[in-house]
């Protein structure tokens, strides 16, 4: 399944319909639509227009599954890609039915792909995972748009990062970004580390050549390397962000979200606040500058992961697994791979379920009942994304 999307009001770079060669990434950009207040407690749709090859089309009735568990589907399907965070954990403790489900896909020969906008690098990603009860061992690889992210920035003015005329725009703004940016980072979480990318932060919008987004507790120090910054690391409310965003607008200053989502699980707090809300602020300000989304839904991290599943001219073979419309369900349409949209994540609420559970509520999955299948299509439209598959949660 092919999907084209636009952003009316807003340039987006296109990009090549012609996948990148193994181990090369395109550095493609996907603009934000604004954003409204109520994006911290919901995901906003997108406007955009889905096409299946060249004949456009809504959320089709006939074809959304809704299905109890992925049992079946994993007779046909062999190809996992997973989301992490209402999918496999509520932020901060498994879904025991998701580890019994991880467990029963690898066993039955499936090959399974994290595939996460989370603004780590992918590294730690399955460490983390293990004392949460999932083995490693079940996984075969795992993506981040924090990965994305970091590689991107670590080859900018190094060559190109992509193949293919279409993609000359993108290789000449990675080439031009300069070094000093402002950078939303995390606190209580952990801040990012940015050692070795050749980058100097700096607190004032007025100094920088750009905007890199990865969390949204804190603006980090100014300095050369990761003790400087944290040094001068700063708490930072969403407001006073918005303020360095409105500044930064002000002078057209591109914006790196090395996060997309909106907003998160958060275990017993709820949901949480994620960078893609400042991309989204930043995106109706006048005179933005360019915004580039590192994640879900862009294609550049559905590339990187077919690319390891080795699926780059079959993705119709892998199946995404996700919580958000807009992001997981939304990216699986344009790459043309198939979903499972698990509608306990962030989507709760909107879909009449009781909220979003924490993993103690959730446990294995059985005492969830789902939402009504009308609700599921009006938030697919809402979204103009179309799932194939909906489940209550990630269980077997």
């Amino acid at each position: 399944r092919g999907r084209n999307t636009s952003i009316p009001n807003l340039r987006r770079t296109s990009h090549s319909t012609a996948r990148p060669a193994v181990g090369c990434m395109r550095a493609a950009s996907r603009v934000v639509p604004a954003c409204t207040a109520a994006a911290l407690a919901s995901v906003s749709s997108t406007a955009t227009t889905a096409t299946r090859g060249s004949v456009a089309m809504a959320t089709s009735a006939d074809e959304l599954e809704m299905i109890p568990g992925v049992r079946r589907l994993a007779e046909t399907k062999r190809v996992w890609l997973l989301d992490q965070f209402g999918v496999l954990h509520d932020g901060v403790t498994a879904y025991p039915g998701a580890v019994d489900a991880a467990r029963r896909l690898h066993e039955s020969g499936a090959k399974l792909y994290v595939i996460s906008n989370s603004s780590r690098r992918s590294t730690n990603t399955l460490q983390k995972l293990a004392p949460m009860g999932f083995d490693p061992s079940w996984f075969s690889g795992v993506v981040t748009s924090g990965e994305v992210t970091h590689q991107m920035l670590a080859s900018r003015g190094k060559g190109s990062t992509s193949d293919g005329e279409e993609s000359d725009s993108d290789d000449e703004f990675w080439a031009s970004l300069g070094k000093k940016c402002v950078h939303f980072t995390w606190s209580t979480r952990g801040a990012i580390p940015l050692d070795g990318l050749d980058l100097e932060t700096v607190t004032d919008p007025d100094e920088a050549d750009f905007l890199l987004a990865h969390g949204t507790e804190a603006v980090n120090g100014a300095g050369t390397d990761d003790e400087q910054r944290a040094a001068g690391c700063v708490d930072t409310s969403l407001e006073d962000m918005r303020k360095v965003l409105e500044r930064a607008a002000a002078r057209n200053l591109p914006l790196i979200v090395a996060n997309p989502d909106i907003v998160t699980v958060g275990g017993d707090a709820g949901l949480l606040p994620m960078p893609g809300t400042l991309a989204r602020w930043y995106a109706e300000m006048a005179n933005h500058g360019a915004v580039r989304l590192m994640g879900k839904p862009d294609r550049i991290i559905y590339d990187r992961v077919l690319e390891m599943t080795g699926l780059e001219d079959t993705p119709e073979e892998a199946i995404a697994v996700g919580d958000s419309l807009e992001h997981d369900v939304a990216g699986a349409n344009e790459a043309g791979v198939e979903s499972v949209f698990v509608c306990g994540g962030i989507h709760a609420k909107e879909l009449g379920m009781r909220r979003v559970a924490s993993a103690a509520e959730v446990g294995d999955g059985s005492g969830v009942a789902p939402p009504d299948r009308e609700k599921v299509l009006e938030a697919a439209e809402d979204h103009d994304c179309e799932p194939d598959y909906a489940v209550p949660v990630f269980v077997w």
